[in-house]
């Protein structure tokens, strides 16, 4: 983040006491209390429907969100001359929550169901163009990526030893997300969808270990630049995914987890399906896949070759999990 950006707060109806840079942003001590400035790289577009939704959160949650702070002409966001946006958004400081420590993890399952109680957009009218997530739309664009892909490295010469390891990988992971696809395309989730249209739910969209603050009062949840008009599944499901990649997909931890988010905000049926489908489609291969497709392939990290052999090291605890925990399996 360049030094340089903070001329921008005079920009703001607040007198900053003291300041402090933290990763990538500026924390200050305002009059009007703490505020957080950061660079802003997602669509601008999208900060109209983020304030909107924020501030109706913030006045009925039990957790803290970090809603935007508009300048004195009412802009959510400032541009350096390097071109470069800025927003400034209320912030409470906290530690970050431990992706180790099973009572954080707990505490962060806990903190997203009492968000998502609350996480629904006030008004009746969506901003225009903004589309609900549909996932079998979604896993059928992913699966014709995979395959893209697939066909881009059969095509190259003479391939190096992670294209040969990523070929041989696609025959356990494209099956699998093959059939996920046609599991999905069996199900009836029209009852999900149309309670989400009519609810006008929303999903954090980022939900990780990263974005979520313990402070001395409450939990604070921060940084919704990819909130989704979507089901809560979505948040669920990348929060005990990460989680449990890093824990081996241990089964003990995945149902305290759930079982901590379901004491606040039960799921139904039909949410349990999609969180199923959601944690069983081959999410990670997929990424290192992409990964490699738009690197550059002559010095491609080996750091990838590492994460593609521990993905297929987890493929049996993960199967276990989904067997335990669900009582399926693709």
């Amino acid at each position: 983040m360049n030094d340089r950006a903070i001329t921008l707060l005079e920009n703001y109806d607040f007198t900053v006491l003291k300041s402090h840079k933290v990763r990538g942003a500026f924390v200050c001590e305002t009059d009007k209390g703490l505020k957080i400035m950061k660079e802003y790289q997602a669509p601008v577009s999208k900060l109209g429907l983020m304030d909107v939704l924020l501030q109706a959160v913030a006045g009925k949650a039990a957790v803290f969100v970090d809603t935007l702070v508009p300048d004195k002409e009412g802009n959510f966001i400032s541009y350096d001359r390097e071109g470069m946006g800025y927003v400034v958004k209320d912030y409470q400081e906290g530690r970050e929550c431990s992706p180790k420590d099973v009572e954080d993890l707990k505490l962060a399952m806990h903190s997203l169901a009492l968000l998502h109680e609350e996480l629904f957009y006030p008004e009746e009218v969506l901003p225009e163009g903004l589309h609900r997530f549909d996932l079998e739309a979604d896993v059928e664009r992913q699966n014709k990526g995979l395959k893209k892909i697939r066909s881009f490295i059969r095509g190259r010469g003479r391939k190096t030893e992670f294209e040969l390891a990523l070929l041989d990988a696609y025959n356990v992971f494209l099956s699998q997300a093959l059939k996920v696809e046609e599991r999905i395309k069996e199900e009836d989730f029209g009852g999900l969808y149309a309670e989400i249209e009519t609810k006008r739910q929303f999903a954090h969209g980022d939900y990780q270990y990263h974005n979520v603050l313990f402070g001395k009062e409450q939990a604070a949840v921060i940084n919704f630049e990819k909130c989704q008009w979507d089901s809560r599944v979505r948040d669920v499901a990348l929060f005990m995914r990460k989680t449990l990649e890093k824990a081996d997909w241990d089964v003990a931890l995945g149902a305290k987890l759930l079982e901590e988010y379901e004491a606040v905000n039960p799921l139904s049926d039909s949410e349990k399906r999609q969180l199923f489908y959601r944690l069983a489609y081959p999410e990670k291969f997929r990424k290192i896949a992409n990964f490699y497709y738009n690197s550059n392939k002559a010095f491609l990290s080996g750091q990838y070759m590492a994460k593609l052999e521990n993905i297929l090291r987890l493929e049996n605890s993960k199967a276990v999990f989904l067997r335990k925990v669900f009582d399926d399996e693709i």
